[in-house]
């Protein structure tokens, strides 16, 4: 567990607001960003710190303002400000992708492994390595991978074999 990288700083999702300024927050960007006639962001930081002095409460910073609208999920976003082209291109479209017979299809994707290499003499980790498997669309089956320390390329791509 020792070699094991630590995230520093607060737990991702981990909120220092009291509730109350979170309300605010989240129902001035619910009436007045969230349509068709949105405001700039600085005018939208300008009214939730309006509307949190008024209510006797510390006003948020900027940032945090920021960090709430870019957890609105972007097809939500664009279907309350009527932005039919954004919605369009987030959907999903109609259909499966499928093959008919095996090989037609194969699909290549890389990872990072849950395992840390070290050196044979120190015991210095020297990273995780990068697995990187091709699959049958047709079948499911693995038909090649490729293992290496090095970050996904056109290289490692094209070592995978069956």
């Amino acid at each position: 567990m020792s070699l094991v990288d630590r995230k520093r700083g607060r737990p991702e999702g981990h909120r220092v607001l009291d509730d109350k300024r979170e309300e605010i927050i989240r129902t001035t960007i619910n009436r007045h960003y969230l349509t068709r006639n949105r405001p700039t962001v600085s005018q939208l930081v300008r009214d939730v710190q309006t509307n949190c002095i008024s209510a006797g409460l510390k006003r948020p910073h900027r940032r945090t303002i920021k960090a709430r609208l870019e957890e609105i999920e972007l097809q939500r976003r664009a279907k309350r400000r009527g932005e039919t082209e954004i919605v369009k291109q987030t959907q999903a479209v109609p259909g499966v992708f499928a093959a008919s017979r095996p090989l037609q299809v194969v699909q290549v994707d890389h990872t990072k492994a849950d395992i840390f290499v070290v050196d044979e003499e120190t015991r210095q980790p020297i990273g995780r390595p990068w697995l990187t498997l091709a699959m049958d669309v047709c079948s499911r089956m693995v038909t090649g991978f490729y293992l290496t320390m090095d970050a996904p390329s056109r290289l490692s791509t094209r070592g995978v074999a069956p």
